[in-house]
């Protein structure tokens, strides 16, 4: 095979890999359960567990650190939802690098999107507790302050932001 023919196929399984799942295929079915608990490294070396932020509102973004949508949302998420609550003692947000790639690309991630909140390593299978799959990444989900589903997305980032903030404004209220 002539290398641009390889070149094209390759491209083609990478953009595959980024498009959205449908809706049909993944929906906020588990909203109100029990989040899925997980225990992860920060880029900075830290353990993180879900567990241990019970009675706060955590907002987390599955992403992949070399997947072209999620470089394009990173900003979204930092600039129209973390930045909106990161002054509020009850809210915490968390990215979860669901490629499994190395510290140094979820580092060149955070560069590149401008990202400030924890970002946090070897993700995969935190993403298959949620979604059932390894390839619904670029999703937010809202955890409330009793460790429950509050929000599922089931669109890219940048589709459902307003609809996150609405979520995480009304579990702050909660409290």
């Amino acid at each position: 095979m002539k290398l641009p023919t390889i070149t094209f196929f390759l491209l083609l399984i990478f953009t595959l890999n980024c498009a959205e799942t449908p809706s049909s295929e993944v929906v906020g079915e588990d909203e109100g359960k029990d989040a899925p608990n997980f225990t992860l490294t920060s880029l900075d070396g830290n353990q993180v567990s879900l567990s241990g932020l019970k009675g706060k509102v955590v907002y987390i973004f599955f992403f992949g650190a070399n997947c072209p949508h999620c470089r394009d949302n990173g900003p979204v998420t930092e600039n129209t939802i973390y930045a909106e609550f990161k002054d509020d003692q009850n809210f915490v947000a968390l990215g979860l690098d669901t490629w499994n790639t190395s510290a140094g690309a979820v580092q060149n991630f955070k560069e590149a999107t401008g990202i400030t909140y924890t970002l946090l390593l070897n993700a995969r299978q935190s993403l298959v507790d949620y979604y059932g799959n390894a390839s619904s990444y670029d999703r937010s989900v809202v955890i409330s302050a009793e460790g429950k589903i509050a929000y599922q997305g089931t669109q890219f980032v940048n589709q459902d932001a307003d609809k996150v903030v609405e979520v995480i404004e009304e579990e702050l209220e909660g409290l």
